[in-house]
């Protein structure tokens, strides 16, 4: 499974884009799926309050991080448990060898989040995203 959908939605703005309410993620599982751009990601709250926006399947077998468990300020696979934090990356494999640090060469795509007001926007653009929030129009749905 890949989180590349096969579509020839438009490129990203280099502009911040509105992808959800805050409200979107209230609640006692604060874990929503989102196609952006053609990509299919997982926009969730950590434990700490954070925001992570990171591709939607584990590049393991496949299985959909929506339906992870949120822990660790991460989120762990439904089907083998490896775990990744908000920026993607993996920090957890548990079937793996105690010395093994394989872990450390898998990295999911993420995308910075911010809020602002009562929404939350993302940045998919080429380099470093504005200081301010820019909103352009998002090629975007929540995947309810």
């Amino acid at each position: 499974m890949t989180d590349q959908l096969d579509t020839e939605d438009a490129a990203a703005p280099n502009a911040w884009v509105k992808i959800a309410d805050i409200v979107d993620l209230a609640g006692r599982r604060p874990v929503i799926p989102i196609t952006l751009y053609g990509r299919r990601l997982v926009l969730f709250r950590d434990d700490q309050g954070e925001l992570g926006l990171i591709g939607r399947h584990c590049p393991h077998r496949g299985a959909d991080l929506v339906f992870g468990r949120r822990e660790d300020n991460g989120l762990r696979c439904p089907f083998h448990g490896w775990h990744f934090d908000r920026t993607g990356q993996c920090v957890e494999q548990p079937a793996e060898p105690e010395d093994s640090t394989m872990y450390k060469t898998i990295k999911l795509p993420s995308f910075p989040v911010r809020e602002q007001g009562e929404a939350i926007f993302a940045y998919m653009g080429e380099g470093e995203p504005p200081a301010d929030t820019v909103v352009a129009d998002a090629a975007h749905s929540l995947d309810n």
